[in-house]
């Protein structure tokens, strides 16, 4: 694959649940209650358990290597949370490539990222950079 300025990743669209978002949780020791505890996460104002932030991160990683395909490797993901995201909330994470470059075998490919709710919030936006190899 020859990767292109402009291309547009096919979306990965997640609806988080409060027992994946009490796993994660667990397997990250995330301890803090609102992502975890819907009584706690209410208590602190949330409609519901919170996704967490690292998360979103996972979820742009998924993306986008899902795209780039079999022996891709992520070399840097950066991201910032700007809204909440709450178990039960339909999330779409979303990528197109801003640059390519060469890389002997393959190519560095700079891609946007934006994680964004159902009901069109922008709950978070970052950039990757992937090694993609020569197919």
């Amino acid at each position: 694959m020859k990767p292109e300025p402009g291309t547009v990743c096919p979306p990965l669209e997640v609806t988080p649940t409060r027992v994946q978002l009490f796993r994660f949780s667990a397997v990250t020791w995330n301890s803090h209650r609102i992502h975890y505890d819907q009584e706690h996460a209410r208590a602190e104002g949330f409609p519901d358990v919170v996704v967490q932030s690292t998360l979103h991160g996972e979820m742009f990683a998924r993306t986008v290597l899902r795209w780039a395909g079999p022996g891709a490797a992520l070399r840097r993901v950066e991201w910032r949370n700007r809204a909440s995201a709450y178990a039960g909330t339909p999330l779409i994470f979303a990528a197109t490539v801003t640059e390519v470059r060469e890389a002997g075998d393959g190519h560095l490919v700079e891609l946007a990222l934006t994680g964004t709710a159902a009901d069109g919030t922008v709950c978070s936006t970052g950039t990757v950079e992937v090694h993609v190899p020569s197919s």
